[in-house]
């Protein structure tokens, strides 16, 4: 009588542990999470209300890769935690919050 008691326990677990999963699993993914430079700059790209020099996603994503990339070298440096909340930012928020500044960092270069 043990065994099923256990196997029953063991299944209840089981099912409560995929269910904590699958809710925490989307909550999880979009806390921390960086966006790439492409997702970034399609987003800075696709508002209208947003003056960039760039006018093509590939251009906007190399120029991004590079600075990240660079932050990425340097040591004790406090520049790419910085660059990675701009991308959140950016991608977190609508345009015209973006146009007004919300993500503005005056020590960061928007690429």
């Amino acid at each position: 009588m043990r065994q099923p008691c256990r196997r029953i326990l063991c299944t209840r677990m089981v099912k409560n542990l995929l269910q904590i999963g699958l809710l925490m699993g989307p909550l999880l993914s979009l806390v921390g999470c960086e966006p790439t430079c492409k997702k970034t700059c399609k987003k800075l790209l696709d508002c209208d209300s947003i003056e960039t020099a760039r006018t093509e996603v590939e251009e906007c994503q190399a120029s991004c890769e590079i600075q990240q990339d660079m932050f990425d070298g340097w040591e004790a440096s406090d520049e790419r935690e910085r660059f990675k909340e701009l991308k959140q930012c950016i991608r977190g928020n609508e345009c015209a919050d973006i146009a007004s500044g919300v993500c503005y960092d005056e020590e960061l270069y928007i690429w």
